[in-house]
């Protein structure tokens, strides 16, 4: 019987209903390099993840894409602000659109690109190169410090564990070493 033609299925009687069309499953598997770390997908010839940029493991992993599905949960729409030298001109709105953000300084020698860059926000190179990330999960967001040296605070007092993840609501502020950030969450209706 040839595998991709549809074959006729009976039903649970034995026959006596109508038959069912049962179609084969067709999706392919596609090769792919997950990051241990944060378990993005990359790409077969990468060697370092796109998302965390931790080197990635060398056995490439076969993924069933009908397998499992991401759903959105809780849709929301996130804006970090990053406060500038002290008036409110020199801010700058960065909409997080990303399930995950890395939060960082960029560094072309050490080829990091993070979805938010605080380099010109940040002289005095108090934020990590690969600083945070801000994750959405589960309908919030999310923060989880990556082992920074200066630190990531979060309403000037709660200081963050390296990896622990820490729901933020609307108009916290969030300190990335030295730099001033303030987080700005808005539901989204289905409607």
């Amino acid at each position: 019987m040839n595998a991709n033609r549809p074959r006729q299925a009976a039903g649970r009687d034995g026959g006596t209903s109508t038959p069912v069309t049962v179609f084969p499953n067709t999706r392919k598997e596609h090769p792919a390099r997950i990051c241990a770390r944060c378990f993005a997908r990359n790409l077969v010839g990468e060697t370092f993840c796109k998302v965390c940029g931790d080197e990635l493991p060398t056995a490439s992993v076969a993924i069933d894409l009908g397998a499992t599905r991401r759903v959105d949960v809780g849709a929301t729409k996130a804006t970090l602000i990053v406060h500038g030298s002290g008036d409110a001109s020199s801010d700058l709105a960065v909409a997080l659109e990303k399930e995950i953000s890395l939060i960082g300084r960029s560094s072309y020698s050490d080829n990091v690109k993070p979805d938010v860059d605080l380099s010109p926000f940040d002289p005095n190179n108090y934020v990590s190169r690969r600083h945070a990330f801000l994750l959405r999960r589960q309908g919030a967001i999310v923060l989880e410090d990556l082992e920074s040296v200066n630190g990531t605070f979060v309403n000037v007092t709660q200081q963050l564990a390296a990896h622990v993840l820490t729901p933020l609501r609307d108009g916290d502020e969030v300190t990335f070493g030295q730099t001033r950030c303030t987080i700005r969450i808005e539901g989204i209706d289905a409607a």
